[in-house]
């Protein structure tokens, strides 16, 4: 690493310890989300920051469903940058899967565990540590720097982006932002790629109901509403919805196309084309799983997530209901969607929508912050190029970007080819961990990115 503030390399050793710590002591913090309990990690994150002299606020949205808001300030009008990332995290599940504890925060070959270590407590500690650094080192700054640290994104972000934008937007207004996600390598067909999100889709959460007269169990009829829903259920599952394609998809595949061998360089670009695409995602992708994501950013998609019907076993319930987790592509609306999903599943049911939220989209990413990211990537990604990705699912960056705050997934994390770790596997799975040495990597990528656009020439 190159002098950055004074940080010799003692010093960075140093700094990349003292963020191990950071995030092996949040992790022992269990924010399962419900409840969340986020004030555990605000209280912790505070203290570590005033051993830097930088004061927060802890803005709770509920009792225990804190959010901690801190500001370096520069003095000058420029955008600020904000640094964010949400303290809650998903349940771990059955914990006799885990190979270690899942909030006990172990390091453990070269690795940390702990449920949160991808989703995205390192990218919490990350933060916390680069305006630590910032401040410790007295870096004179050119645009203000906001942390927030956040709750709830696991659930909708209401007890945390939203709140924020909703009843405090004065103290998280930015220019620009940092969160999830995008910074680590990933597989893309057969060469691999540091993506960094420019765009998401929107969210639609709905309700899928059918009805049909209710009637003894031992007179089975055809008319059934838990048959009739189960049929409309499996019409949902077996062709995707229309395709649609946007820009931020299309200079995706052609980016990621230019990096193959033939014949897949050739072969990729024809995803874009709906009467071919369905044929190269389910057969010539070299993996099921590229598949499957390829798919989710060229389609409107909805999934099954809930089904309820029925009291008791003799009894053939009058209505039969599912959850449908409703995802929809720039350019497109909820009301697009429930259009595709009528059109699949006929007339006779009820579609009722639960929530919405629109798409993100920043593309083209230019900008001087979107130069440090490529310019860090291209210093440190021993040559894997930085590429503008959308993601299938949602952020805080839903709220975020209501502030007209420009929003780059950019939470670096560094993985080794050969260690067999992917990143999708590690969300929300089982044995959650992130190599120590890629963490380091990753803070590394993060405070040059910071310190070049908020101090250096950028």
């Amino acid at each position: 690493m190159h002098d950055l503030a004074g940080l010799t390399p003692d010093r960075w050793k140093d700094a990349c310890g003292e963020a191990s710590a950071l995030l092996q002591e949040i992790l022992r913090l269990d924010t399962t989300n419900p409840p969340g309990n986020e004030r555990l990690v605000a209280n912790a994150l505070a203290a570590s920051l005033a051993r830097d002299g930088v004061q927060c606020e802890i803005l709770e949205a509920a009792p225990g469903r804190a959010n901690l808001v801190c500001r370096l300030s520069s003095g000058r009008e420029e955008p600020a940058l904000l640094l964010t990332g949400h303290a809650d995290v998903v349940s771990p599940g059955d914990l006799s899967r885990w190979t270690h504890p899942p909030f006990a925060g172990v390091l453990a070959d070269g690795m940390i565990w702990g449920r949160g270590a991808v989703d995205m407590k390192n990218m919490v500690a990350m933060s916390t540590m680069v305006v630590k650094l910032l401040a410790r080192q007295g870096v004179t700054l050119k645009r203000d720097v906001v942390l927030a640290i956040v709750a709830d994104e696991e659930e909708g972000c209401d007890c945390g982006a939203r709140f924020l934008v909703e009843r405090h937007a004065d103290k998280v207004r930015a220019g620009y932002a940092l969160g999830e996600i995008g910074g680590f390598p990933t597989p893309a067909g057969t060469a691999r790629i540091i993506p960094v999100q420019t765009a998401e889709k929107g969210m639609c959460w709905l309700r899928l109901r059918a009805e049909g007269p209710t009637g003894h169990g031992s007179m089975p009829r055809p008319d059934n509403a838990v048959l009739r829903l189960c049929d409309a259920v499996a019409r949902l599952g077996e062709k995707p919805l229309p395709q649609h394609n946007t820009p931020v998809v299309q200079n995706f595949i052609e980016q990621v196309a230019a990096l193959q061998k033939l014949p897949g360089r050739l072969v990729m670009p024809q995803m874009l084309n709906p009467r071919l695409s369905n044929v190269i995602l389910s057969r010539l992708l070299p993996d099921k799983e590229q598949g499957r994501i390829f798919g989710a950013l060229l389609h409107n998609t909805v999934s099954p997530t809930v089904l309820r019907a029925g009291e008791k076993a003799n009894m053939i319930p009058g209505e039969a209901e599912a959850t449908l987790d409703g995802r929809i592509l720039p350019g497109q609306t909820a009301e697009d969607l429930l259009h595709e999903i009528r059109e699949v599943v006929g007339s006779g049911f009820r579609l009722e929508v639960i929530r919405t939220s629109p798409p993100v989209i920043n593309h083209p990413p230019d900008s001087s912050l979107w130069d440090c990211i490529r310019q860090t990537i291209a210093r440190h990604a021993g040559g894997l190029p930085a590429v503008p990705a959308m993601i299938p699912g949602f952020t805080d960056a839903q709220y975020f970007s209501r502030l007209g705050i420009r929003w780059y997934g950019f939470s670096p994390l560094w993985l080794e080819a050969s260690s067999g770790l992917r990143f999708a596997d590690l969300f929300h799975g089982y044995d959650e961990r992130i190599p120590e040495d890629g963490y380091h990597w990753g803070l590394r990528a993060l405070f040059e990115t910071v310190h070049a656009f908020c101090a250096g020439a950028a």
